[in-house]
């Protein structure tokens, strides 16, 4: 299961500068005095868990040096394949608070993030990437940076064709209880992913389970997928929510271990949780997200699919 860690470090706490400092030669340029801070993120710290080339999304959390979670303003992000070379970029971030933890009514274990930093950015080539974030904190210029790996191949790939798998379906909420941890348990579980897959409709599919998640971001990132089957209907498109261990008829799910994840979440190869995944009509993957992820993302991923 899927743990936060630093990834990044940038912040901004005030300011309504955009975070640009006049000179991107180059990210060692772009450190020179400037303050330090810290993020958090959750994808492309090694190379099995790097991110895909080309255009995807950028996820991350800011802290103060003292630690304390930071939101608002519109960090600035920039990539190169070392800190005296070129940047990609600059790619704005925008900021989201968690909307679906409340608005459903959720009463699973929740995140302390009270928010997610997300961008959309694009990497040509695979590669060790140089990353930082420029933003302005109470009027001075902050930058944080960090590495991340970034690779042609990953699994479940933008453009490669979605694993057909049946997964459990439920509509009643007594049998929904056997298939999903989250309090109270979700309604994206009337249709199997293989049947998804086949019916001509866009799909937006979540691996996670949100009683066991380690990071506690499954049942938030569960809640901001839900927002958008609210707004969308399962008539333009499909949501699912594939639980990692099943609860069963005693309603105890078993030891959050491999050995016991779901068929469904096992035929993906999945190694972490939480993941989203946004597949066209065609069953063709279209968007992939890991870890913290927000119904702005989602919803912007699916919209040219509807």
């Amino acid at each position: 299961m899927l743990v936060a860690f630093g990834l990044l470090a940038a912040s901004c706490t005030g300011g309504d500068g955009d975070g640009s400092s006049g000179g991107t030669g180059s990210i060692q340029e772009l450190a020179q005095g400037a303050e330090q801070l810290s993020l958090l993120s959750v994808a492309g710290q090694s190379q099995r868990e790097a991110v895909q080339t080309g255009k995807s999304f950028l996820a991350f959390d800011l802290t103060s040096g003292g630690g304390k979670l930071l939101g608002g303003g519109s960090p600035q992000v920039y990539l190169a394949r070392s800190r005296t070379a070129k940047p990609l970029g600059p790619f704005p971030a925008t900021w989201s608070t968690w909307k679906g933890y409340d608005e459903t009514g959720d009463t699973s274990p929740k995140t302390v993030l009270p928010g997610v930093y997300w961008a959309q950015i694009d990497v040509p080539e695979a590669g060790l990437y140089a990353i930082a974030a420029v933003t302005q904190d109470n009027g001075k210029r902050a930058v944080g940076e960090a590495h991340a790996y970034f690779k042609d191949e990953v699994p479940n790939a933008v453009g490669s064709k979605a694993i057909s798998v049946k997964t459990p379906v439920a509509t009643k909420p007594t049998l929904i209880k056997r298939i999903c941890t989250r309090k109270p348990p979700d309604p994206m579980h009337y249709i199997s992913l293989d049947k998804a897959l086949a019916n001509g409709k866009p799909t937006v599919v979540s691996f996670a389970t949100p009683l066991l998640c380690e990071s506690q971001l499954c049942g938030p990132v569960v809640d901001e997928q839900l927002l958008v089957f609210r707004a969308v209907g399962k008539e333009r498109a499909n949501f699912i929510h594939v639980e990692e261990f099943l609860p069963g008829k005693d309603l105890q799910p078993p030891r959050a271990e491999a050995a016991n994840q779901s068929p469904g979440f096992k035929a993906w190869g999945l190694l972490t949780e939480p993941w989203v995944y946004v597949i066209d009509g065609k069953g063709v993957i279209r968007a992939r997200f890991e870890g913290p992820v927000v119904a702005q993302e989602i919803a912007a991923a699916l919209q040219p699919l509807l």
